[in-house]
C-alpha cells in the first residue's frame, strides 16, 4: 500500500514554512504607521488578463455588431437542390431529375441544417447526388470540420484540395466520388452515387463503371461554387 507523503519535516524535504519572519519594530512616537504596500499581481493573472484581452478583442474582429458570427452572406430560404444547376455533373451523367427522397431541414437558433438529394438520368446506371448544408449561426465550424477529415472512421480522410472555400476536401473513407467545403459558417457537401442498374437485355445487374477521379474533382468543384454562390445571392 502506497503512504500518503510527509509534507514538513520528513523524507528528505525541508520545512515549506522555515523559521518564522521577524516582527517588524513598533512605531517611535509621534510616528504614523507606514502603508501596507500593494501586492504585486501573479504572474499567472497577468497572462490570464492579456489572454482575456485578446480573446475580446478577436470576439470583436470575428463577431458583428449583433453578436452574432457573419454568416458571409449566406441565405436558409433556398433549397439547395433547387438552386444547384449542376451543369457539370449533368453534362456527364444526364439532366438533374426529380428528388430522390424527402428532404431534412432543420431550423435550430445556433444551427441550421438542410440536407436532399436529386438523381442524374444517365443509362444505364442512374446515380443520385446527395447535398447537404450546414449554417453555424453561433460557434466556429473550423476546429470540428478539420478533426472530421482527420478521422477516417468519421467518414473523414480524403484529399485537400483548393479552389473553392477555405478548405475542401475531395473523396473519403466512404465517399470517394464527394467533395466537402468549409466556407466561413457554413459547411457543404456534395456526393454522388451509382444507384442499382439492370439491364433489360441479359436480365442482370449492372457494375457501375469507375468513374475517373480528377474528372469527378472537377466536376464537383464547378457544382458546389454555383451552388454557394446561389445560396449567398
Amino acid at each position: 500500500m502506497i503512504s500518503e507523503p510527509e509534507l514538513v519535516g520528513g523524507g528528505g524535504f525541508p520545512d515549506p514554512v522555515g523559521p518564522p519572519l521577524p516582527h517588524p519594530p513598533p512605531p517611535a512616537a509621534g510616528e504614523r504607521p507606514a502603508a501596507p504596500r500593494a501586492r504585486r499581481p501573479w504572474p499567472w493573472a497577468l497572462g490570464g488578463a492579456v489572454v482575456a484581452s485578446a480573446v475580446w478583442a478577436g470576439g470583436l474582429y470575428a463577431y458583428g455588431p449583433d453578436g452574432g458570427p457573419d454568416l458571409g452572406g449566406y441565405r436558409t430560404d433556398r433549397d439547395p437542390c433547387q438552386a444547384a444547376r449542376l451543369d457539370g455533373l449533368a453534362a456527364a451523367f444526364g439532366p438533374k431529375g426529380v428528388s430522390a427522397d424527402e428532404p431534412l431541414k432543420v431550423d435550430h437558433p445556433a444551427l441550421f441544417e438542410w440536407s436532399c438529394s436529386v438523381t442524374l438520368a444517365s443509362k444505364p446506371i442512374m446515380y443520385t447526388l446527395h447535398i447537404s448544408y450546414d449554417l453555424h449561426r453561433v460557434t466556429d465550424p473550423g476546429p470540428e470540420f478539420e478533426a472530421v477529415r482527420e478521422d477516417p472512421q468519421l467518414l473523414g480522410g480524403g484529399e485537400r484540395i483548393s479552389g473553392v472555400g477555405e478548405v475542401a476536401y475531395f473523396g473519403g473513407a466512404y465517399e470517394e466520388n464527394s467533395l466537402t467545403v468549409l466556407d466561413g459558417q457554413a459547411v457543404l457537401s456534395m456526393s454522388l452515387r451509382p444507384t442499382d442498374g439492370f439491364d433489360e437485355d441479359t436480365d442482370s445487374p449492372v457494375e457501375p463503371p469507375r468513374l475517373d477521379p480528377a474528372a469527378m474533382r472537377t466536376y464537383l468543384v464547378e457544382d458546389m461554387r454555383q451552388l454557394m454562390t446561389a445560396l449567398k445571392g
